[in-house]
């Protein structure tokens, strides 16, 4: 009885092999800061390694080939982005991702001034000056989230995801809103 090698794309490999991290899967070192080009180059030549057209006259191999096409995407997306990446670097640590809903006060209160904020802009250079320093945070708490990464800090780690997610999430909703109706049109 052969088993269907099908029945695994949609399976979280980690699940089933620990060791198989997104980093494991592209060949890169678990760090939150990595080297996009490398990515990019180790994800295009596994995907040329793995396309179904390399497998045409051997279908179980190319089923094979399929899941584990899937898995490296997975990884891919993965370390693209960065609240996932941070996420893959906990799981390393064997942290938790932090409940959203379990959180410092003073960052809580810092997060309910942002969202007042975007409610309350009148013209479209607010918002983008808004933005810029969400971007500066943004870094300034990816840099912290990388050296407590080093100093293996699996407290510091959480807080800082939890930091980072709040900021980016932030941003992207700063970015995605429309403020046409309250811009000044001059």
């Amino acid at each position: 009885m052969s088993v269907d090698p099908r029945q695994f794309i949609d399976l979280d490999i980690e699940k089933v092999r620990p060791q198989a991290t997104p980093f494991a899967l592209l060949a890169l070192e678990p760090a939150y800061k990595i080297d996009k080009e490398v990515l990019e180059r180790h994800y295009l030549i596994l995907q040329r390694e793995l396309h179904p057209d390399r497998f045409v006259n051997r279908p179980g191999e190319a089923h094979t080939a399929q899941m584990m096409s899937a898995w490296i995407n997975r990884a891919y997306t993965a370390l693209k982005d960065p609240l996932l990446r941070a996420q893959a670097l906990l799981r390393l640590k064997g942290c938790p991702s932090p409940d959203e809903n379990v959180c410092d006060p003073l960052l809580l209160a810092e997060v309910m001034e942002w969202r007042e904020q975007l409610e309350n802009f009148k013209t479209a250079s607010e918002k983008s000056q808004f933005c810029h320093e969400l971007q500066q945070r943004i870094q300034s708490c990816e840099n912290n989230f990388e050296h407590a990464w080093q100093a293996q800090d699996p407290g510091n780690l959480q807080q800082k995801y939890l930091e980072l997610s709040y900021l980016i999430q932030t941003l992207r909703h700063a970015q995605g809103s429309d403020f046409s109706e309250s811009v000044a049109v001059a």
